[in-house]
């Protein structure tokens, strides 16, 4: 038993002196690492106090303090010629095509009041025809009547009267077999050759009650789709003047009205522009030519007319009160490319133009004016 508990003994003296070995290096180590640490802290907090000490104002650009004016802003959009409303060429009577304009074709205008369309009057004039025989006949009659009785005179007196009625609507049916129009027609499509049975829709059906399309000159217009936000402060007022620019070519024209829905794809309005009539209808352009269209938007009075360089985020503007940096957040009116319109509004000492990374409220400033 004495011989083997001295090799155990021996054992537990060595692990000692082991862990003690391992606890003086470690110690030697943190030692060793705080003292070489501890120069540089004090260094860098020295060169901090005195850089503390040594700073200068930021140098910020400032703005003269801006006046109060009025602005009327314009409104640029590109649109389209077009046409107010398509005109169906019809007929109100039924028969075959006797003879058609060589001036009713794609391209061609017709004149007011020109006939272009003939339709095979014979039908129409053999009902004037009988008419005519009959109201004579009862003429006639009224005229024997009145040396025999009294009542027998007042019944064929009614009966002149139906048939003359008879005779004016026979007549008018007649005269509806050449077909003109009271205005002046741009033919778009004609549908309808010599020989073609038309008529109304009831008694032809629907390809040939139409014998062609158009439009009158009046009815040419511009539209154009704006953004409802940059005419919602605008009084849109009938007759408000604007310049249409077709191709190379420069109109007057007017705002004749604005649309009362939203389209649901684009989230835009149109705007309905008419040619002044001092314009030749010959030189207005086609329907479906491209237009850009610039009129005056709306004015604002007594507002402050401010550079974008001026606006800071969250639509807020920098100025310097007493060499300290403020922050402001004026109402905004409107915002272009070119301006930022606000309400009026205490700048202090001037208002800060450009944007400094890095600057905050309450920081000591060094102003630089521009003119």
């Amino acid at each position: 038993m004495a011989q083997t508990s001295k090799p155990s003994n021996q054992h537990k003296e060595n692990s000692f002196f082991g862990y003690l070995q391992i606890a003086i290096v470690v110690g030697v180590v943190i030692i060793a690492l705080v003292l070489a640490r501890s120069p540089e802290r004090i260094e860098r907090s020295v060169a901090t106090s005195a850089g503390a000490q040594n700073v200068e104002p930021l140098g910020v650009s400032v703005l003269a303090v801006p006046t109060q004016q009025r602005i009327t802003l314009p409104i640029e959009i590109t649109g389209n010629v077009s046409i107010e409303e398509t005109i169906l060429v019809s007929t109100e009577v039924r028969g075959r095509v006797e003879w058609v304009s060589d001036r009713f074709r794609h391209g061609e205008t017709i004149a007011a009041n020109e006939v272009f369309i003939k339709i095979d009057p014979t039908e129409y004039e053999l009902q004037v025809k009988e008419i005519e025989a009959k109201l004579q006949l009862r003429r006639m009659q009224l005229d024997k009547a009145v040396y025999d009785q009294q009542s027998s005179a007042n019944e064929v007196a009614s009966r002149i009267e139906l048939l003359e009625t008879q005779l004016q609507l026979a007549k008018r049916k007649l005269a509806q077999t050449e077909i003109s129009l009271p205005y002046e027609l741009n033919v778009t499509r004609a549908d309808t050759e010599v020989g073609e049975l038309v008529g109304p829709f009831e008694y032809v059906g629907p390809d040939a009650s139409v014998l062609g399309r158009g439009y009158r000159t009046e009815d040419i217009l511009v539209t154009g789709p704006v953004e409802p936000e940059r005419i919602r402060d605008l009084t849109l007022l009938p007759g408000r003047p604007a310049k249409i620019a077709v191709a190379d070519k420069q109109y007057t024209a007017t705002l004749e009205r604005t649309s009362n829905v939203i389209a649901l794809e684009t989230r835009m309005m149109r705007l309905f522009f008419e040619f002044t009539e001092d314009i030749p209808s010959a030189s207005l352009p086609l329907p479906g030519s491209f237009a850009e269209i610039s009129l005056e938007g709306a004015s604002y009075d007594n507002v402050f007319v401010l550079p974008l360089q001026t606006l800071q985020s969250h639509l807020t503007a920098w100025v310097v009160d007493k060499g300290v940096l403020a922050e402001r957040t004026p109402k905004t009116l409107a915002l272009t490319k070119e301006y930022w319109i606000v309400e009026p509004f205490n700048v202090a000492d001037g208002l800060v133009a450009g944007n400094y990374p890095g600057a905050f409220v309450g920081m000591d400033v060094k102003v630089n004016s521009l003119n």
